[in-house]
């Protein structure tokens, strides 16, 4: 199975259970889709497209069959089901009253299709030798004609009953078969599996194949034409109309590369129609390709699609994995699930003279008639949904109808491990009204719901359209998981008397949260508000109006907007320290020399919280030249600085020498200097 999703709805609002009158906000599980319901258990109960559930329709078991698959079906003339089984290789004739009798046992170990010529006869397809079965209208049955190939999966006999053919594998041919049993290549392909043949009554024959996922024409002179090319690589069954071809798959879609449609068209590739849309990997499903070559998708469903049968504007398809029954309009685009077995696979279906619709099922082979009447009784069991901690529970409220003589209920049960087991509850007493109802499981993470359909009248059903419950998680505090605060020993910031704050915060019970900011100095005792009621997760601080020194910053989560004062929580964190400094750097400087008019200085510069970061002198008040420290780098709090003036003229001279901080404070110090004239030369 595939996983489902759960969407879980916060909704703000009053709370209609007595045990959480206090809270301001409840939690909401809706289901109301078909995908919501894709982990849950049906029994005896199915699902339509707009996800509305009602009872199953019953499936009546004909005679048993000592079999482990009903590969196909068909009736004789005098209206006995004649059924090709596996894998003990029988054909069996199913009268309509009386038990099943063994027309052949050989052997093959598959019969895996069944056609009816006009005189009576009825052809059979076997595997794994691949030959062709002939039972008489007196139920004598014959080898008519030995194909060669492995398996013969399908078998057709054209309109004017003229030749059958058969389409094999594993080399993807077909065989046409003349009235001597003799078979003949009719078409080549580069398939592996012939899987399914239908003709019309033009004398064209259709064949879909297994590998590329491809629908052929073929005329009667044997010319191939490509009409489709699935993005499933499976044509699993074909249905041919007077308007249209319809064609459904049975394998997991996927990119496949460029298909040569047949031998004899080896250097010209197929000019099929694009897919009308893009299942995804896991979906099956029907094409309709009309006469003019376009392509429509009438049905998807994430299960192999195994069999199809049209009646009417009714189309019926059997599926693999779970046997599901769905009908569909392809008009009024309707589509119900309508029964679903116990266990199995739907493998072929049979509508009968009488108006009658059959099942073959696999895995066990059994026969099944679809009863117009719905089941007694069925239901639904939910997967386990998870509040992730401990909830008490809520209302429990479901949409839907019931007609006279039905009825709906729904129980509950809770537990603490993701699966059921016997630490779990009880099931609940069956609630029935759902304008009252309430989940009276007890407090617990996980909660699990089932719905009991019934009816004592079975033209009619219940149906359930929505679920909803409602719970709120036990409160538990925030967490405010860091903060971050920048330190000017490490960064380079463009306004560094403006920290920006940040920090991160999580609540287990999804609550909106409030945040309160509080710095604190090295010293003081007490913690001091910077801002309250903040809705963001950062903060902007202009540092210019507090005093230079070691700070914390504290963070204070509050979940008081959705719960009451009584059980509003509040979680915090504290930050590593970081500087904050006004106090600009401290700085001398002397000259040590002059050279050829050159004068050499010397400086030291000392902050006493941040690194230094810059350093730069003018002469005179004219342009700023940088200095570097001792080392070359500026990385600590305290540098030293030779370097020494561009030549000067004699006379007297003033050096301003600027130290820059990495907090933004400057500090300067200045020398005044005479060049005597000597040194000039």
């Amino acid at each position: 199975m595939l996983p489902s999703r759960w969407k879980t709805y916060v909704a703000a609002g009053m709370l209609l259970c007595p045990s959480l009158l206090m809270a301001a906000k409840v939690k909401v599980w809706h289901q109301h889709t078909p995908a919501q319901y894709d982990k849950a258990q049906l029994k005896q109960t199915v699902l339509n497209n707009e996800g509305v559930l009602r009872l199953s329709r019953q499936l009546r078991p004909l005679a048993g069959l000592d079999a482990a698959h009903v590969w196909d079906m068909i009736e004789d003339r005098d209206g006995n089901l004649i059924v090709a089984t596996g894998d003990e290789g029988k054909i069996y004739k199913v009268p309509s009253q009386g038990k099943p009798v063994v027309l052949y046992a050989g052997e093959q170990s598959e019969i895996l299709c069944l056609v009816r010529a006009s005189d009576g006869s009825i052809y059979a397809g076997t595997g794994p030798r691949g030959q062709i079965l002939r039972i008489d209208p007196r139920g004598q049955t014959t080898v008519f004609s030995a194909t060669g190939a492995s398996y013969v999966w399908s078998l057709a006999i054209d309109a004017k009953g003229q030749a059958l053919y058969a389409g094999t594998g594993p080399h993807g041919r077909i065989y046409r078969i003349n009235g001597e049993g003799k078979a003949t290549v009719f078409y080549r392909t580069r398939q592996e599996h012939i899987l399914c043949l239908a003709a019309d009554s033009d004398n064209r024959l259709y064949a879909g194949t297994d590998k590329g996922g491809l629908v052929y024409r073929i005329d009667p002179s044997g010319k191939g034409f490509v009409l489709y090319q699935a993005k499933q690589g499976e044509i699993r069954t074909l249905k041919v109309t007077r308007d249209a071809v319809y064609a459904a798959t049975s394998t997991p879609a996927q990119r496949r590369r460029k298909i040569v449609a047949s031998e004899e068209q080896e250097d010209s590739r197929s000019n099929s129609a694009s897919a009308p849309s893009a299942p995804t990997s896991s979906d099956n499903s029907i094409y309709r390709i009309a006469p003019d070559g376009t392509v429509r998708e009438v049905f998807r469903d994430k299960a192999m699609l195994l069999s199809l049968l049209r009646q009417d504007e009714r189309f019926y398809v059997g599926t693999g994995m779970d046997g599901q029954l769905f009908e569909f309009n392809e008009a009024t685009h309707e589509r119900s699930e309508i029964a679903r077995l116990d266990h199995g696979q739907i493998l072929c279906l049979y509508r009968c003279r009488d108006g009658s619709i059959v099942l073959g099922t696999g895995d066990p082979g059994k026969l099944y008639i679809l009863q117009d009447r719905y089941v007694e009784k069925g239901s639904v069991c939910s997967e386990v949904l998870d509040a992730k901690i401990i909830s008490k529970w809520g209302t429990l409220h479901w949409e839907g109808q019931t007609p006279p003589g039905t009825s709906v209920s729904v129980a509950t049960r809770s537990g603490n491990v993701a699966e059921p087991d016997d630490t779990w509850s009880d099931w609940s007493d069956e609630q029935i009204d759902p304008e009252r109802a309430l989940i009276t499981a007890p407090p617990a993470r996980f909660l699990q719901y089932r719905v009991t359909l019934t009816t004592n009248d079975p033209a009619r059903s219940p149906t359930v359209r929505a679920v909803t419950l409602r719970y709120k998680t036990t409160n538990q505090a925030p967490e405010v998981a860091k903060i971050s605060v920048p330190d000017l020993n490490a960064v380079n910031l463009d306004n560094p008397k403006k920290l920006r704050i940040r920090w991160s915060a999580a609540d287990a019970n999804e609550d909106e949260l409030v945040y309160r900011l509080l710095v604190r100095k090295d010293g003081w005792n007490n913690w001091v508000e910077l801002e309250d009621d903040l809705d963001k997760t950062e903060f902007e601080w202009d540092t210019t109006t507090t005093p230079s020194g070691i700070y914390r910053v504290k963070v204070m989560a509050s979940d008081r907007k959705d719960n009451p004062e009584s059980e509003a929580l509040t979680g915090e964190r504290v930050s590593l320290p970081f500087v904050v400094c006004h106090e600009a750097p401290a700085v001398t400087v002397k000259t040590v020399g002059i050279d050829r008019g050159r004068v050499a200085l010397e400086a030291t510069a000392r902050s006493p919280l941040v690194r230094l970061i810059s350093a730069s002198f003018a002469v005179n008040g004219k342009k700023w030249i940088n200095v570097f420290p001792e080392d070359g780098l500026f990385d600590s709090k305290a540098e030293t600085f030779h370097f020494q003036t561009e030549p000067l003229q004699s006379g007297t001279y003033v050096l301003v020498l600027r130290v820059r901080d990495a907090a933004g404070n400057t500090g300067s110090a200045d020398v005044v200097f005479q060049v005597p004239p000597q040194a000039e030369k």
